[in-house]
């Protein structure tokens, strides 16, 4: 893109100084010349059909008016100027760009007179169809002959630049305008706006956003709206935060895309009550929330299992009129799922008959793997086989939840059935089926079998992930066979995929089960050498081992150590080492780690859930 920048120089025909005219009809003084040479004699019929291919490019026939043109050109004729020129700008505008550009080389061997309509017409269609650098030539041509471009040209190549993701070269070629002393309008800003705010330097966008306000006023919501998502790309609650408080200091009404952004990262910062407070605020305000307001706050509450406030929202959304769509529905769905009432489902699913909303492959995928969750694997077959034989409803998707039901469940020899049947159908199955699949054999006792699917997902290219290794080192691990998991650690580096924490703790459980505690400390240490992969999931793998083998004082330093690698103790590692501490006979030392809990925050999430 270095060759835009280059051709900037050329674009204001004021600026170069010389002889050039810059009242948008300059020709070629030598064009002028052959003009009264080879266009001189024009005979009646030329001018007919001439006048007739212009009437076609007005009319927005253009098709017909490249019929003739090329009838006259089998013939040895030629339309006049201004027709050829009416014609290229007609196949620019449709985007038949190299027959524009036949006729317009053509035209400069002949010495045809051209004007600057038609040199904005190629670069407008050139920078449209993503041919940047030709339309960059084409304006440097036109400044050769002292054509000036309209401040459209530059709007076009804006977006054009934008929409090839060359935001920086964007920007370029707004700062060469204003060196030059063109103003640029408010719609070239607009689209800078968009694309900084998207391509991760939205410090930038409201820069230009400020500009736009002190240049022009144009203070419109889309745009603060722009440089909101912005900061949300670059998780910047605060600056978010503070951007709805300009807009509302300046007179600018937040919309409900303006409140969305807000909800959304406030869900994925925690602060659900603040997420609520701004969704009654605009409500206040008469700002309507619409189904994406709806849908967030069910997704937020369904993660938090609030099931009772997000059913309400769902009632509220009724009330106000709107229309739950598929993704509604599908949040609706895993909210039930996630806080065990997936019976209230079949209501929902009629309801959505009811209204017209068909349900997808990731609708039904959603209910089985709750259904599996909840231990309704007769409920989750049932639905299964009822709709495996509908066209576009199932897929690998359907089927992986459906395996990962059935083998989390234990049901391992289903799991198998209905893998291989996917197979059969013609599904090519994923990393998570095949990882899904391998952990439940490997906990099944049945890991001869679950490696044999490893060894099967690399020949048909299907690359195992972290998930896959974890699973199978964890088992390993658990079976005693400390050498295969090294193999595996190996393969894993190798392909840049791990190892990570719950690597580590999946292998130093597994091996504190299988016996091998020294050799799971020896790991351990050398961890906290490096200064890797410890966290409060490692640690708490590492305690439990050695508090199961009696090696209290190992454990106590175990805990001590915790907060030199930046992670806190939770309640699993408080009741593990005081287990520990009990089983020893030592009371004091339980009570005091006891009393050491009661400091900590009373409301600490347990991380059993995290174990391998």
């Amino acid at each position: 893109m270095s060759i835009i920048i280059h051709y900037l120089f050329f674009l204001d025909a004021g600026t170069s100084g010389g002889n050039s005219k810059d009242n948008g009809e300059t020709s070629v003084k030598s064009s002028k010349k052959v003009e009264s040479g080879i266009y001189d004699i024009i005979s009646e019929e030329v001018q007919r059909r001439s006048a007739l291919i212009t009437s076609f490019c007005n009319q927005g026939k253009v098709d017909k008016a490249y019929s003739e043109f090329k009838k006259m050109k089998e013939e040895n004729k030629l339309p006049t100027v201004e027709a050829q020129n009416d014609l290229i700008k007609g196949l620019t505008r449709l985007g038949f760009l190299e027959d524009a550009y036949n006729i317009f080389v053509q035209m400069k061997g002949m010495g045809g007179m051209y004007k600057k309509t038609i040199y904005t017409s190629l670069v407008v269609g050139l920078s449209k169809a993503g041919h940047i650098e030709e339309a960059c030539k084409f304006l440097q041509e036109a400044r050769s002959y002292g054509l000036s471009s309209p401040m459209s040209v530059f709007k076009n190549l804006v977006q054009s630049l934008v929409k090839s993701g060359h935001a920086k070269e964007a920007y370029s070629l707004y700062m060469e305008l204003k060196s030059l002393g063109r103003v640029p309008d408010a719609c070239i800003l607009d689209d800078l706006i968009f694309a900084w705010s998207q391509s991760g330097e939205v410090d930038v966008a409201y820069k230009l956003l400020l500009e736009l306000i002190s240049t022009s006023g144009a203070m419109r919501p889309t745009l603060f709206n722009a440089v909101m998502k912005g900061y949300a790309l670059e998780n910047r609650l605060d600056d978010a935060m503070k951007l709805l408080e300009q807009m509302e200091s300046k007179g600018v009404q937040p919309n409900a895309a303006t409140y969305n952004t807000l909800i959304d990262m406030l869900g994925k910062h925690d602060n659900l009550t603040e997420a609520l407070r701004l969704y009654n605020e605009m409500k206040k305000k008469n700002v309507s929330p619409n189904v994406i307001t709806f849908s967030t706050l069910i997704n937020l509450l369904g993660r938090a299992n609030l099931i009772d406030e997000a059913y309400e929202v769902w009632t509220d959304m009724r009330s106000f009129g709107v229309k739950p769509n598929l993704i509604t529905y599908n949040t609706l769905f895993k909210a039930l799922g996630r806080s065990g009432h997936i019976d209230a489902a079949s209501y929902i699913v009629e309801q959505m008959g009811r209204e017209g909303v068909s349900p997808d492959s990731y609708t039904f995928s959603i209910l089985i793997h709750s259904l599996g969750k909840a231990n309704k694997l007769a409920a989750a077959k049932s639905l299964f086989e009822k709709i495996k034989e509908k066209p576009g409803v199932v897929d690998v998707v359907t089927y992986t939840a459906l395996v990962t039901a059935m083998g989390r469940s234990g049901e391992v020899d289903e799991a198998v059935h209905y893998f291989n049947e996917m197979k059969d159908k013609g599904y090519k199955p994923n990393v998570i089926g095949y990882s899904s699949l391998i952990d439940s054999l490997a906990k099944a006792g049945k890991l001869e079998e679950g490696y044999s699917y490893f060894q099967e997902m690399e020949q048909v290219g299907c690359l195992p992930n972290a998930v896959t290794f974890n699973c199978l080192i964890h088992a390993f691990a658990k079976a005693g066979m400390p050498d295969y998991t090294n193999k595996l650690i190996e393969d894993m580096e190798a392909r840049g995929c791990g190892p990570d924490p719950y690597t580590y703790s999946g292998l130093i459980d597994g091996l504190g089960r299988s016996g091998f505690v020294e050799v799971a400390w020896k790991i351990f240490k050398e961890l906290k050498e490096l200064g890797k992969c410890v966290n409060v999931v490692v640690c708490n793998s590492m305690l439990t081992a050695l508090v199961r083998t009696d090696r209290i004082n190992d454990a106590l330093e175990c805990f001590h150590e915790m907060p030199q690698f930046g992670c806190s103790p939770d309640d699993w590692t408080y009741r593990s080492i005081c287990f520990g501490l009990r089983n020893a006979g030592r009371m004091e030392d339980a009570y005091r780690i006891e009393q050491l809990q009661q400091l900590a925050s009373p409301q600490r999430a347990s991380t059993r859930t995290l174990m391998v």
